[in-house]
């Protein structure tokens, strides 16, 4: 799949321009995940841990929703956008206890890589091709995502510090299959550069933690805040 997206990439910058523009954008933005599974995950080394170290930790963060990175490359024509992108997207848990004679900490991480393509057409535009251009936009973008599951934690007594056993670390890339539906606003100061911004839903086909039913699923809401630069001949 990243083979095929490279490709693709490289036969986007090599359009001729005669009747088109190549462009980039980048688009910071947040997102809901659905990390359920990882939830109960978590909850579960949680009590594993507490089998060797009886003491009260809790669950101090439980894969909130956070920040995502969408850049991208595109071939515009007409009113519509053809291109590839890539999304970074990170979440974790953490389980944590602390007093006077030591402390605990096991941090469990998410984040995912995702390859995908787009279209996106401007249904709406008050000044076609020209400075000062309002537009509304729908885009549509399948892709693969990929998942890297890591750990760490360690505990800290009088004596010092010390790593956790390595049966409670995980390790785990998996790959999942996504589709993301985004609406938005976009304003171009001057023809060749805009901004915009928009809300959308990614649904997604899940990976799975390794040797695990656990689902890893980052499904959920996104709004984003982005800029865009084409080439006009």
């Amino acid at each position: 799949m990243m083979k095929k997206v490279l490709i693709l990439l490289l036969i986007v910058c090599a359009l001729p321009s005669a009747k088109g523009q190549v462009g980039f954008g980048y688009r910071i933005g947040h997102g809901s995940y659905k990390m359920s599974a990882m939830s109960s995950l978590l909850v579960q080394i949680q009590r594993d841990l507490q089998q060797e170290f009886p003491v009260p930790m809790m669950v101090t963060d439980d894969f909130p929703n956070h920040y995502n990175h969408f850049t991208e490359v595109s071939y515009s024509k007409r009113s519509s956008d053809l291109g590839v992108n890539f999304t970074y997207l990170s979440t974790g848990g953490r389980v944590a206890y602390s007093d006077y004679s030591g402390e605990l900490a096991y941090n469990l991480h998410a984040v995912g890589y995702r390859f995908g393509l787009h279209y996106r057409n401007f249904y709406f535009q008050t000044n076609p091709g020209q400075d000062k251009n309002l537009s509304l936009f729908i885009e549509l973008s399948p892709g693969i995502m990929l998942n890297d599951i890591s750990s760490d934690g360690y505990y800290r007594t009088e004596t010092g510090r010390n790593e956790l056993a390595e049966k409670y670390m995980i390790n785990s890339k998996s790959t999942g299959l996504s589709i993301n539906a985004y609406n938005g606003i976009q304003w171009n100061i001057i023809r060749s550069f805009g901004i915009n911004l928009g809300v959308g839903y990614q649904a997604e086909l899940s990976g799975k933690v390794k040797d695990s039913d656990t689902k890893i699923d980052w499904s959920g809401i996104r709004v984003g805040l982005g800029l865009n630069y084409k080439f006009i001949p």
